[in-house]
């Protein structure tokens, strides 16, 4: 059962580019505020923050709009929403079992290394007390 459709491809598009937009936009004020920190541009700017603020938003609606206006962007997302719809993903108790048996073999190995390490340092204890 596949939770995508394929008639909600403009939809989910639309949201991945939307959100990736607001990322950068949040990224860019990260950015210039830690730039401003270590320049300590808050002294000699005025009004650093809102400009800041300003120029992230700006950064991230030039993202949502380069991507649009490119000519091969969207008919690429198309194409990996279109790849993405084909994917059966498991059910809840295919996750389970793998997600146990991914534990048990996890603590085996744990296990192994926690003795390898421990009879190694009983052997560098006895080789050293020498």
């Amino acid at each position: 059962m596949s939770i995508i459709k394929a008639e909600d491809s403009k939809k989910w598009i639309n949201a991945f580019i939307a959100i990736v937009s607001v990322l950068v936009g949040y990224v860019c004020i990260r950015f210039f505020i830690q730039m401003g920190e270590w320049f300590d541009l808050e002294a000699k700017i005025g009004n650093f923050l809102l400009i800041t603020q300003g120029a992230g938003i700006l950064i991230g609606v030039g993202t949502f709009l380069a991507v649009f206006k490119h000519k091969t962007a969207p008919t690429q997302l198309e194409e990996i929403y279109g790849e993405l719809v084909k994917v059966v993903w498991p059910d809840k108790d295919t996750i389970l079992k793998i997600t146990v048996a991914l534990m048990i073999g996890l603590s085996l190995v744990a296990g192994f290394f926690v003795l390898v390490d421990f009879l190694s340092r009983q052997s560098l204890d006895l080789f050293y007390s020498f």
